[in-house]
C-alpha cells in the first residue's frame, strides 16, 4: 500500500511539476487542440443565436437595463490577422427587443456600416470594434512574428487557469485565462481608450462543422465586463459553424 500511495504521489507530482514548466507557447497548442485543432483555429464562418442582458455600467434599473430576446452575430473569418483590436473578415451584430431594434453593427470587410437606436447612442463609444475585438488573436499567435509570455497562474471561476499574453505584430496586447485541466479559453482581457475589457466563457459546446470533420468548441455563455463591471450577458442557444452566409447579410 505504501508503495502504491508513494507511486500515485510521484505521479501526480510529476504532472503538477510538468504543468508549471509549460512554456506560453505549449499552452496555446494545447488550447487550439482542445478547441478543436485545425477546425477551430482556420474556422470558415460561424453564426451565433441568442439573447442578452445589458446592463450599462453594471446598472439593472429598467430605464437603462434592457433583455434583447434576439441577439444574433454573424462572422466571416479572416486569412490573416496581426492586429488584435481592429475590425477584420466580416462581423454582424444584431440586438433586438421585441419588435425594437437597439443596434445592429456591421462590418463588411472594408467599412463600418452600424445602427443604433436612440437608446444605443448614448454608449456609442462602447460599440466601436477596437474596444471589443480581441478574441482571434489567439487563432494567429503561432506565427514567428507574435511575442507570447506565460504570466503568474490564477483562478476563473474557480477553475484553475493559466494566464498567457499575446502581442501582436502591432504591438497590441491581449491576455488570456485558459484552464489547467481541459485546456478551454475561460477568458480573455485587453486595454481599451474606454477602460479595462474582460470576458469570461463558460457553458461550452462542441460544435460541428456543417459539411466537414473534426469540431469546435463554442462557449454558450458570455459576460463582458469594463473596469470589472459586468456589461453584457450573453447566451448563445443555436450556434452553426462552417455554414453558408451570404454577402447580403454584411450590407445594412
Amino acid at each position: 500500500m505504501k508503495i502504491v500511495i508513494t507511486y500515485i504521489f510521484t505521479l501526480v507530482a510529476g504532472i503538477a511539476f510538468s504543468q508549471e514548466n509549460f512554456s506560453g507557447k505549449e499552452i496555446l497548442r494545447k488550447a487550439t487542440a482542445a478547441a478543436g485543432g485545425n477546425t477551430w483555429q482556420q474556422p470558415a464562418t460561424l453564426q451565433l443565436n441568442g439573447n442578452a442582458r445589458w446592463t450599462p455600467y453594471g446598472k439593472t434599473d429598467p430605464s437603462e437595463s434592457i433583455y434583447f430576446d434576439t441577439y444574433k452575430m454573424y462572422r466571416i473569418f479572416p486569412v490573416e490577422n496581426n492586429a488584435a483590436h481592429s475590425a477584420n473578415g466580416k462581423i454582424r451584430f444584431d440586438a433586438k427587443y421585441g419588435d425594437s431594434l437597439y443596434l445592429q453593427l456591421i462590418y463588411d470587410g472594408k467599412t463600418t456600416l452600424n445602427y443604433l437606436s436612440d437608446k444605443a447612442k448614448p454608449y456609442q463609444k462602447y460599440f466601436s470594434w477596437s474596444n471589443n475585438f480581441g478574441f482571434s488573436i489567439i487563432r494567429f499567435a503561432d506565427r514567428d512574428s507574435f511575442q507570447i509570455q506565460r504570466l503568474t497562474d490564477d483562478q476563473v471561476e474557480g477553475h484553475q487557469v493559466f494566464i498567457v499574453q499575446i502581442t501582436d505584430p502591432k504591438k497590441m496586447v491581449t491576455t488570456f485565462s485558459i484552464d489547467q485541466k481541459t485546456f478551454l479559453i475561460r477568458g480573455v482581457a485587453f486595454k481599451t481608450d474606454i477602460g479595462y475589457h474582460h470576458r469570461i466563457y463558460s457553458d461550452f459546446e462542441k460544435l460541428k462543422p456543417v459539411g466537414g470533420e473534426g469540431f469546435f468548441m463554442q462557449p454558450k455563455r458570455l459576460r463582458i465586463y469594463f473596469d470589472g463591471i459586468k456589461w453584457m450577458d450573453i447566451r448563445w442557444e443555436k450556434n452553426v459553424v462552417n455554414g453558408k452566409i451570404a454577402d447580403q447579410i454584411f450590407a445594412k
